[in-house]
């Protein structure tokens, strides 16, 4: 096996990943678009299991450990509370600040580290990690399968890769979602949304509809400030599998379900309706005739 290199951006990657960065870099709770993780509750029934489940398989991997896309820290930290000596990488220098002032104020820089990197581009040291994890960065990545390239040469013989991540969802359980948020009271007025409506496409738009732009040069099926959003939504299980031996995974979250906290409805009843949705998702989508947005991956170096 060869070592692989990084892509060859073309000529847009500069200013593409400059708005990502900058995008993230100030990415904040928006009061009239709320979402699942904004809710304890919502949060708690939906997405609360599979965080620990990755949370647990992480920390029984041990260190040391590299998180892909950290964000502000919380992962990390939460497994540098656990015992983990972990690194995290970010493209934003504003939120790796966030991160390390994080991990200062809670006693733990020696434990937890982090640096600025762009997932597209950056190298690892060989056979030095015990456990990669990603949450919710892979599907950013436009470059996936020359960052997966380096994670496997990084990982220790037998070290684990951990994901959780957006997988996408269908176009027909996109376009009702949206219908919902948009026929329906929500916390945003109908003419704020009214005036959302050209971002329908980019948010209608599959993989490879968003790849053929960037190929292309065009926007339209871009999202306007995070222009790689969604990009590797549908070949990041693909991606996986062709690389390392999988171990375990699965999905969750419908998609329907990211419209709930938007309406305008009291909060008891949404979590009633999620509560009462589950319980009919979750026998499906064990027989495998629904799938959820995000999809868990433990997978082992060959």
């Amino acid at each position: 096996m060869t070592d692989p290199k990084p892509p060859a951006p073309d000529p847009r990657y500069a200013e593409l990943i400059a708005r990502e960065a900058e995008h993230w870099g100030h990415a904040t709770q928006d009061p009239t678009n709320p979402q699942l993780w904004d809710d304890p509750a919502l949060y708690a029934s939906v997405l609360a299991r599979p965080y620990e489940h990755l949370l647990a398989r992480a920390r029984a991997a041990g260190g040391p450990a590299l998180e892909l896309g950290c964000g502000d820290g919380d992962l990390s930290l939460e497994l540098a509370r656990r015992g983990v000596e972990i690194t995290g990488l970010d493209l934003s220098p504003v939120r790796v600040e966030r991160a390390r002032a994080e991990a200062a104020a809670a006693g733990l820089s020696t434990r937890a580290r982090y640096e600025v990197a762009d997932l597209n581009t950056c190298t690892f040291a060989p056979q030095h990690y015990a456990c990669i994890v990603a949450h919710d960065a892979l599907h950013h990545v436009p470059y996936v399968e020359a960052l997966l390239d380096q994670v496997r040469l990084a990982l220790k013989p037998g070290g684990t890769l951990i994901v959780s991540d957006f997988r996408g969802a269908p176009w027909l359980e996109k376009l009702v979602s949206a219908g919902l948020v948009a026929v329906l009271p929500t916390a945003q007025p109908y003419a704020a949304k009214w005036r959302l409506r050209g971002r329908l496409r980019a948010l209608l738009a599959s993989e490879r509809d968003k790849r053929a732009a960037l190929d292309a040069g065009g926007a339209a099926d871009l999202h306007d400030a995070s222009p790689f959003e969604s990009i590797t939504q549908e070949s990041i299980l693909p991606a996986i599998t062709s690389r390392f031996t999988l171990v375990e995974s699965y999905t969750f979250c419908p998609y329907w379900y990211h419209a709930v906290p938007k309406l305008r409805l009291p909060m008891a009843l949404k979590r009633a309706w999620i509560a009462a949705a589950q319980r009919i998702d979750g026998p499906l989508n064990r027989r495998g005739w629904t799938q959820g947005s995000y999809v868990y991956i433990e997978a082992r170096a060959k």
